[in-house]
């Protein structure tokens, strides 16, 4: 029988998580995780695998939340009109992005800029997450035409990746300082083109 490991293995990947949020891949040493989680190089490759590894799994269960909160926030069962979901989950992350204090942004879009060019399996997880967050978009947009509420002639497809666009963009600015009026009026012109 294998010995019980003396950490809470959620929380330690958390910990990981948060250093390569932070610091970015090439910035995060085996030194720093192991400052981190108080656990020793041998223990943390032992439970986890190496920094790549690491990286890879923390960065994919970010994306994978990431994404089911996106369905869950814009599916029939969360209420309201299809336009309604689509308005209410892409201000809602607006003001999350915007009231961010110091900016610490969004992994996913750090980890893009970070790793992705330079990196197949991270550029996988992130455009698998984007099309899937699109997708998801994508849905609901579908619905608010089926509703009345859209045009039936849009492109609920490209407005799945203007909206996604919208918010990867809101993200980025507001590590700039770009104020929370302008943030939001951002997303909101985004909502007026789609019902216009």
């Amino acid at each position: 029988m294998g010995r019980t490991r003396g950490f809470d293995e959620g929380e330690m990947l958390a910990v990981i998580r948060d250093q390569f949020w932070s610091r970015g891949y090439e910035g995060t040493s085996t030194y720093d995780l192991m400052a981190a989680t108080g656990l020793g190089k041998g223990s943390i490759y032992k439970a986890y695998g190496n920094k790549h590894e690491l990286y890879l799994h923390t960065f994919d269960d970010y994306c994978k939340t990431l994404v089911a909160e996106a369905r869950q926030a814009l599916a029939p069962e969360a209420g309201g009109t299809p336009l309604e979901r689509i308005g209410h989950y892409l201000m809602d992350i607006t003001g999350q992005m915007s009231r961010q204090s110091p900016p610490d942004g969004c992994y996913l879009t750090k980890a893009t800029v970070d790793q992705a060019a330079a990196d197949g399996a991270v550029a996988k997880i992130a455009r698998d997450a984007y099309e899937n967050i699109a997708g998801a978009f994508e849905s609901a947009v579908r619905e608010a035409q089926s509703a009345g509420e859209v045009a039936a002639d849009r492109d609920a497809r490209g407005f799945g990746y203007l909206l996604l666009s919208v918010l990867r963009g809101v993200d980025c600015l507001s590590r700039t300082g770009v104020t929370t009026d302008i943030l939001t009026a951002t997303a909101q012109a985004a909502l007026t083109s789609l019902r216009a």
